[in-house]
């Protein structure tokens, strides 16, 4: 899409969210490659980095993505770091990313999985795995806690 928007002059910027777990895969890093050598300045990447997966952490899984920012600066990307539970940090680098130019970019946002959700947080068992109606409601009442 981001090739797309250069080659018909259409000047619209493309956001790809992965998981970290996600990225461990070849055609990510080839796509990433891709990017830097067509210089798509209009593509900004955004990784959810809860080092988290269906498998376990990622680190158990695969154990070489880490250091994760040197790599993707390393490929050629301008790559900034975020909490990515902090909307003012998130808006503020993507008002950074608009201001790259001749290269992609890419957000690396420290998150965790289920936060805020005591039996959710940081547990593998909660990837793609739905809450039953008394989870749930206890799920909702910890976020409004949270959120006051």
């Amino acid at each position: 899409m981001a090739i797309a928007s250069k080659l018909d002059g259409r000047g619209y910027k493309v956001y790809c969210i992965v998981g970290d777990g996600e990225i461990e895969e070849g055609q990510i890093w080839e796509a990433m490659m891709t990017s830097v050598k067509y210089k798509l300045d209009n593509l900004c990447l955004i990784i959810d980095n809860n080092n988290l997966q269906i498998d376990g952490t990622v680190s158990e899984v695969k154990g070489a993505l880490y250091p994760l920012k040197e790599k993707i600066t390393a490929f050629g990307f301008e790559t900034f770091e975020v909490d990515g539970h902090n909307i003012d940090e998130i808006i503020m680098t993507l008002q950074k990313v608009k201001q790259v130019k001749g290269k992609p970019s890419a957000i690396i946002a420290k998150t965790i999985k289920g936060k805020g959700v005591s039996f959710m947080e940081n547990e593998v068992s909660w990837h793609g795995k739905a809450p039953n109606q008394e989870e749930y409601e206890l799920a909702i009442k910890e976020l409004n806690e949270m959120g006051e």
